[in-house]
């Protein structure tokens, strides 16, 4: 291999300087044509040494001898461009101190480098032109249809030209302005609408997104858009991500359900979240769950002083501990049900937090339906217990997760979720601790949510399970609701309820043909709708009307100011409230939710239940 390397090199060096030679004879051939009374042609063995070893080392310099011409490029082109105009520059430097340049016209100096590139880049292209032409590759070419002409576009076609998988059929942009235009030959055929048409007439094999932070809308209207499951879509990452420009084209990336999504990246400020945590005590309940998981994974990157981490699943405990205990930070792990006053106050006293993120909670909907005393034992007593327990031991900050559906409940787990928020709200009456609730929606990937139920759904092959063609849900990443949460810390105000920005709500339906479109399996899954569920809603909210939503310092976080009346008698209720469940009086404790929650409309969800069933 090194022996074949090395007359490689020896070949291309020997071409370069046949082609130096001849450009610089040509040069006085053309001066001499042109002017017949001037010097004859000499110098073709004088001083042609000189003109080698000046230009050659030259070359040298700028690695033309390295370069395979099989995928010379515009780089390479540029490359000997300088080359021949700097070995010129030295040439022309070098007769001058030789004889003052007497013999040399200045012509010369001018035609030389024009030939010189000619003579040098021409069998340099055409060799890879015929390369590309002759042998295209062992397997067929891919045709390729690139969405988005851009910065993005242009790298891929230049990669690609160099690639002999695929062939870059066209390009379509939403820019109708762009429409008969190209990109490096690649012609613009006009908008997303076409991407159909396209793929028909032309056999496209592979969907190529070449925009820069391409928005929701678009990789939704390209999925849409997609007439076949054979025809794969990728996505190419921005060039921040790129571990190599020149590698755009194996770092396509299969789109995701995020990518769906579509939402845009946080803009954190980090600085002030560092600050407000380092060197405290933080102690995270439901510390195993989705939501509480990634809160400590975000927190142990903050110089947090320790973290302590509750969860009443033994198996989630270990995993979260298993995670995070190779780092430096101080962690504690308490297998715990935050209802038991005596077991949590223990805790508190050992670790003596400064601030506490409470997420533990059940949530799942129909399931909680049948389910009433233990709904209400876990996420009302339990969040009574942790917010007592909380003043008791004046925790500077508690931060209780909700949830959208605690506005305007139909369900059990909505009514509890609500009584969790006017607890917190009524504590934050005459307490030092600052008691904060956060609201947000579903969040992509926890355990139950619909995301990871379609994907297991779709792997085995369907049907796909709607519960209602016109239900829509908003959804956020585990990631980026987190992140959200710890920077409330920073923005909200004692006793506010701080909701997130959720953008649009998404119709299930909708996620759920768009999650079957990017497995590839078009043809084979269907989706079957099987009605509404008890408790369940067709569309969420995030706030009630009498709520006033205002902006905060950061633009995806949103503060509802929302007073809260006729508590009085709301400890005399939870007490009774508690009685019932623990006696399991599911009737009794309904009526009693109905007296502190009085817009939990269970009859409202039998109604939709009911026409969900006729239709």
């Amino acid at each position: 291999m090194l022996k074949s390397f090395v007359h490689l090199r020896f070949t291309v060096i020997l071409h370069d300087l046949i082609m130096t030679w001849i450009a610089w004879t040509l040069s006085y051939v053309i001066r001499f044509s042109l002017s017949p009374d001037s010097s004859p042609l000499i110098y073709f063995s004088k001083e042609i040494a000189a003109v080698l070893l000046i230009q050659g080392t030259v070359a040298y310099y700028f690695g033309l001898y390295k370069g395979l011409w099989r995928f010379a490029s515009i780089p390479d082109l540029w490359n000997i461009v300088r080359s021949a105009l700097l070995g010129t520059l030295l040439i022309g430097v070098f007769y001058f101190f030789l004889n003052r340049a007497d013999d040399v016209p200045r012509s010369i100096l001018m035609i030389y480098p024009i030939l010189l590139v000619l003579l040098w880049g021409g069998p340099r292209i055409s060799y890879r032109l015929w390369k590309d032409h002759r042998f295209p590759g062992t397997q067929e070419r891919k045709h390729v249809l690139l969405i988005g002409a851009g910065k993005l576009c242009d790298m891929f076609i230049r990669n690609a030209s160099g690639n002999s998988a695929y062939k870059i059929i066209g390009i379509l942009d939403a820019d109708k302005k762009l429409k008969g235009a190209n990109i490096r030959g690649i012609t613009i055929f006009g908008g997303l609408d076409r991407i159909a048409e396209m793929c028909e007439q032309h056999e496209i094999d592979l969907i190529v997104i070449s925009q820069s932070n391409p928005s929701a809308d678009t990789i939704r209207q390209v999925v849409d858009e997609n007439p076949s499951s054979d025809i794969k879509i990728r996505i190419l990452p921005d060039p921040d991500d790129l571990a190599k420009q020149s590698d755009a084209i194996t770092q396509l990336k299969p789109l995701t359900v995020d990518d769906l999504l579509g939402r845009d990246k946080v803009e954190m400020d980090w600085s002030q979240v560092a600050d407000f945590v380092r060197n405290k005590s933080i102690l995270v309940t439901g510390g195993g769950g989705s939501i509480g998981s990634e809160l400590c994974r975000q927190l142990s990157r903050f110089g947090v002083g320790q973290l302590t981490i509750l969860d009443n699943s033994e198996y989630n405990l270990y995993r979260i501990d298993k995670e995070l205990s190779d780092g430096q930070l101080l962690i504690n792990v308490h297998l715990c049900d935050i209802s038991n006053k005596s077991h949590l106050y223990h805790i508190f006293k050992q670790v003596k937090p400064d601030i506490v993120f409470h997420a533990a909670a059940y949530k799942h909907v129909p399931l909680l339906e049948n389910l009433g005393c233990e709904a209400y034992l876990n996420n009302v007593v339990g969040t009574q217990v942790v917010a007592d327990t909380c003043d008791q031991f004046a925790v500077q900050k508690m931060v209780l997760i909700s949830t959208d559906k605690a506005v305007n409940p139909y369900s059990v787990m909505g009514a509890t979720k609500r009584l969790a928020e006017k607890y917190c709200q009524y504590k934050n009456t005459a307490s030092a601790t600052d008691y904060l609730i956060v609201r947000f929606g579903n969040v992509l990937g926890s355990a139950g949510s619909v995301v990871p139920l379609f994907q297991e759904q779709i792997e085995q092959g369907g049907p796909v399970t709607v519960t209602h063609p016109e239900m829509t849900r908003y959804f956020m990443t585990i990631q980026e609701a987190c992140q959200l949460i710890l920077q409330t810390t920073t923005v909200g105000e004692k006793g506010s309820i701080m909701v997130l920005d959720m953008g649009h709500p998404i119709r299930i339906k909708s996620l759920a043909e768009r999650m079957i479109a990017l497995s590839g399996k078009h043809r084979e899954i269907e989706i079957v709708y099987t009605g509404l569920r008890s408790g369940e809603k067709l569309n969420e909210q995030l706030f009630y009307e009498v709520e006033a939503l205002n902006h905060t310092k950061h633009n995806k976080i949103f503060v509802v100011n929302s007073e809260l009346k006729n508590v009085a008698k709301l400890p005399e209720y939870m007490q009774q409230a508690y009685l019932q469940a623990s006696q399991f009086d599911a009737a009794g404790l309904q009526k009693t939710l109905h007296r502190m929650v009085p817009e939990f409309n269970k009859d409202q969800s039998l109604e939709l239940l009911k026409k969900s069933d006729n239709s």
